[in-house]
């Protein structure tokens, strides 16, 4: 019996879940491709994003950005004024960012997704859209892993964009930061919007202290900051840190989290310009992440 190739373990293990993040740890990695994969391989899905702005072009680099394609049958949450041709409208939605529609593809289709709001809105959409359909995709975006502790998996996207293989490794073993202790989140939790400094006198700060929060860590046992840690503060404090999630924080070191993130999969970009052996990433990875589903859409030998 032939063996089950990894980009098709992948379409099987995500129809366990209904909220589904594609995140690429760079910029140009292949995240819309794994994207198109996913949703020509599966029915009654809707497609979301949470890092378009409707452009053509990207922002930073200037390159032609891959339409997303939307398979007969398929949903996606779009501006209105791209709803036409094929495209049916199930239903709209006045958001700050603008007016949007949920359209379902009647024939095969090429769109132009954007992105409808915030980590918080995009969650709340993405539940009510499970009324219309299986599962939601939610195309990812560098810089914008906020997204991945709502979702009930998510696959992250590498390759040379995105560095060397000890780098990946490093980038993806950050996104898997542990859950802080139940006891210790117990504690903090009450005051989630505040820094607090556990230990044997608690404090609780104002989340603008960043500053004075670092200079008394070295009394705490813990510290936990709701805010943003670049490498320069991360190497000043004197205690265990705990943030929201992994996207906080910026700099190197261990720490832990109130929200974990659920990794379904590691898509690799073996396209590159390098002259590289494609095999080399991909069985390094699987070599780190054994418990874990690495697969290359382009490249499955």
């Amino acid at each position: 019996m032939e063996a089950i190739k990894d980009k098709e373990r992948i379409l099987k293990e995500i129809q366990k879940y209904k909220k589904i993040a594609v995140i690429g740890l760079a910029k140009n990695v292949g995240k819309t491709t794994v994207v198109n994969y996913l949703a020509s391989n599966l029915s009654n899905v809707c497609i979301l994003t949470i890092g378009r702005d409707g452009e053509e072009r990207d922002a930073l680099y200037g390159t032609q950005k891959p339409s997303v394609n939307l398979k007969r049958g398929n949903f996606a949450v779009i501006p209105y004024e791209f709803a036409r041709g094929n495209l049916e409208i199930i239903e709209t939605f006045d958001l700050v960012a603008g007016k949007f529609a949920l359209v379902m593809a009647t024939i095969d289709a090429q769109i132009q997704i954007a992105r409808i709001g915030g980590f918080d809105l995009t969650n709340d959409i993405a539940d009510y859209l499970l009324e219309f359909c299986d599962r939601i995709i939610i195309d990812g975006a560098f810089g914008r892993t906020g997204i991945a502790p709502y979702m009930d998996a998510n696959i992250i996207v590498c390759g040379a964009a995105s560095g060397d293989l000890k780098s990946n490794i490093k980038k993806i073993k950050k996104l898997m930061a542990k859950r802080v202790d139940p006891e210790i989140e117990e504690r903090i939790l009450p005051y989630k919007d505040s820094i607090v400094l556990i230990g044997e006198n608690n404090r609780i700060l104002d989340p603008n202290l960043v500053e004075e929060a670092v200079k008394e860590s070295h009394d705490a046992d813990f510290v936990y900051i709701p805010r943003v840690i670049d490498d320069f503060t991360f190497s000043r404090i004197k205690s265990l840190l705990v943030v929201p999630s992994s996207d906080f924080v910026l700099g190197n070191g261990e720490f832990f989290v109130l929200k974990e993130i659920n990794i379904a999969g590691i898509a690799v970009n073996s396209v590159s310009s390098r002259d590289e052996n494609p095999l080399e990433l991909i069985d390094g990875l699987k070599s780190v992440f054994n418990d874990i589903i690495v697969f290359d859409v382009l490249y499955d030998p």
